[in-house]
């Protein structure tokens, strides 16, 4: 095992080595106070002293509000920000309109046209049995409308949930 050699002549809060670079790295500060080198913790918190141990994010000076997590854009730099969550929907039953001959019908959710993005986000139940997705299967989703390999039989019940984001 090597030798660390530390800088033979550091002042108060010098850091060694000044970016480890790699997780896993110990990392040293110089204590002028007790004529030490000690080990900087291994772990980030929002408190000063650990503020560049491992990398160097700028993180918020405040702390979030309830809801909001830390996110990053990529360059180093920290924020509080609210995600995006998803919802389950329900989506407007479609049942009246099997006659035996229809395969085509258009997908909505309170009257107004529902894309599943993408087309598999949905789970569609004709009389209570789940549909397989797909062209070769119970049905298939192409923009707004809903296709079913074969028409539904009139009095079959329709029931189709999704997820969106809001």
């Amino acid at each position: 095992m090597a030798a660390i050699v530390f800088p033979t002549t550091p002042t108060d809060g010098d850091r060694y080595p000044v970016d480890p670079g790699v997780a896993g790295t110990a990392q040293w500060q110089w204590s002028a106070t007790s004529g030490t080198w000690n080990v900087v913790p291994n772990f980030v918190s929002l408190g000063p002293t650990n503020q560049d141990a491992y990398n160097s994010y700028e993180w918020p000076n405040l702390d979030g509000t309830v809801g909001q997590q830390l996110s990053t854009d990529g360059a180093g730099n920290l924020a509080w920000s609210v995600s995006a969550t998803t919802q389950l929907v329900l989506l407007d039953d479609i049942s009246a309109s099997f006659n035996n001959l229809q395969t085509t019908f258009n997908l909505t959710i309170s009257g107004t046209p529902f894309f599943p993005t993408p087309t598999t986000n949905i789970l569609v139940f004709l009389g209570g049995v789940p549909q397989i997705p797909g062209a070769t299967n119970a049905y298939q989703v192409i923009g707004d409308a809903i296709i079913f390999s074969s028409a539904p039989l009139v009095g079959t019940t329709f029931y189709a949930i999704s997820s969106i984001i809001v």
